[in-house]
């Protein structure tokens, strides 16, 4: 009877969405909410559905090799890159929507049949790719650790104290049903400037830095959240608790719209200060990590030769391809147009962030 439900909901959005002539309807908009609030409800009811098994995670130990980058600075390419050498266990999109029922999933041997009931969601909704990027959607693709903390009441999506046991817990559930004798990749844009406070909870944590030319970072970012404040990405709200609820507050999405619009340069202004914070924390403390502990690589390098930097990464680690995929398959250029305020003020930014280009090698102007 639940299935049928799902169904009919599924054909009723896509309906709607199908009508919408370029935007999103009202009624199209009432009956995604709607849909959520059911979605919740199931998933208030799924949260039992792995509580029995949680003392089974007790004894699972893990090895964390943490990809530490901005957003918009490669994170998403080279997880994939990673992920697809099959060395690697990681967190996928499957991980973050059925979080509350993954281990009774892998214990019943259930865990086929859902994924293949969310790619069906994916394709009836017509969620062919993340849309910010161009990136495919499936199950099991790489997604950031992060959506899962930002659902608790403290709404903090980076590792802290509070919700340290939740990390864990995400951490020790992907291990146990995935191979137990590989490392566990993660990735959380939200973390870069968190990497010592990590070690520190971690001793054990790997990192693997991926930078790249800031002005393109801001570029991405502003236009990303452009993107997402315009009209409601339903992949992304599948993901982020809080992003899926700003929708329903029509006062805060207007003040997140004006904080990354053009007026007064907010946009470019909020963006360029966040990049220097975190570049800020990024020279300050990466000398304190053991560089035994850490490698580093460009963007535009790992973009130039992906197959040499994912061996270089793997031989770091210790560990050889097990894929016969080669690395640059899953790469999907695009064209770098910068915004005309970007490109405006580009030597400004470059002049504002010359400690860390010229610690990257980076040209000090574009």
């Amino acid at each position: 009877m639940q299935q049928i439900e799902v169904e009919l909901d599924i054909a009723i959005l896509k309906e709607l969405w199908d009508s919408r002539d370029g935007y999103p309807t009202r009624n199209f908009i009432n009956y995604l909410e709607l849909l959520y609030m059911k979605t919740e409800k199931l998933g208030a009811r799924a949260k039992h559905l792995d509580e029995p098994y949680l003392p089974l995670l007790q004894e699972i130990d893990f090895t964390p090799v943490f990809i530490i980058g901005d957003r918009r600075s490669g994170t998403t390419l080279l997880y994939q890159l990673l992920a697809a050498s099959e060395c690697f266990n990681f967190v996928s999109a499957y991980h973050i929507i059925k979080y509350e029922e993954l281990i009774f999933n892998f214990v019943s041997k259930n865990e086929s049949h859902v994924k293949i009931e969310l790619d069906r969601l994916f394709e009836k909704l017509n969620l062919i790719d993340r849309k910010i990027d161009e990136v495919k959607i499936s199950p099991d693709l790489p997604e950031e650790y992060g959506f899962i903390l930002d659902r608790t009441k403290d709404r903090e999506p980076k590792i802290t104290e509070n919700n340290f046991s939740l990390f864990l817990e995400i951490c020790q559930k992907i291990q146990f049903i995935s191979d137990r004798d590989k490392l566990l990749l993660l990735k959380n844009p939200w973390d870069f400037s968190n990497f010592i406070f990590i070690k520190q909870m971690l001793p054990k944590a790997k990192f693997i830095f991926i930078h790249r030319h800031p002005v393109y970072v801001i570029n991405s970012q502003l236009k990303m959240a452009r993107s997402l404040l315009k009209q409601q990405n339903i992949y992304a709200a599948m993901l982020c608790e809080p992003y899926r609820h700003l929708f329903e507050k029509p006062l805060q999405l207007y003040v997140c719209r004006f904080l990354f619009s053009t007026l007064f340069g907010m946009g470019l202004r909020n963006i360029t200060k966040a990049a220097i914070v975190t570049r800020s924390y990024f020279l300050r403390n990466i000398d304190l990590l053991p560089k035994t502990d850490y490698i580093s690589i460009r963007y535009e390098d790992l973009c130039e030769h992906p197959d040499s930097n994912v061996m270089k990464i793997l031989s770091f680690f210790g560990l050889e391809q097990k894929s016969t995929l080669t690395a640059r398959t899953l790469l999907a250029p695009r064209p770098l147009n910068l915004l005309p305020e970007v490109a405006k003020n580009s030597d400004r930014i470059c002049d504002q962030l010359q400690s860390y280009l010229s610690y990257l090698d980076y040209s000090l102007s574009l």
